[in-house]
This record gives structure tokens, C-alpha cells and sequence, in this order.
């Protein structure tokens, strides 16, 4: 799933629109205190949870 289509599948699970979904995924990742794009964040997870899966 590319990120232009999980911003569209959050937005509309959340009903708004997916600028707004990003800007909230972008405050939730600074809240957190990383510096990273949600692009890179999102990747970072899929990484980790396909580790925990197959190992």
C-alpha cells in the first residue's frame, strides 16, 4: 500500500480529509519527539513489524 492510499484509508476510517490525516500523523511524530517525515516513520514500522513477525 503506498502512503497516498493510507492517507486516504485513515481519512476516510476518521471522517476528514487526507490533508488533515497527515498534518495529524505529522504532530503526532513531533509530539513523540522524532524528527522524521511520516513517510520514513511509517516505513520504520512496517520494518520492525515484518522482523517481529518472521523471526
Amino acid at each position: 500500500m503506498n502512503y497516498k492510499r493510507m492517507l486516504q484509508l485513515v481519512a476516510k476510517e476518521y471522517h476528514t480529509t487526507p490533508d488533515e490525516a497527515e498534518a495529524e500523523i505529522k504532530e503526532a511524530i513531533k509530539a513523540a519527539g522524532l524528527d522524521m517525515s511520516p513517510q520514513l516513520f511509517i516505513s520504520l514500522c512496517v520494518a520492525k513489524g515484518r522482523k517481529d513477525y518472521i523471526s
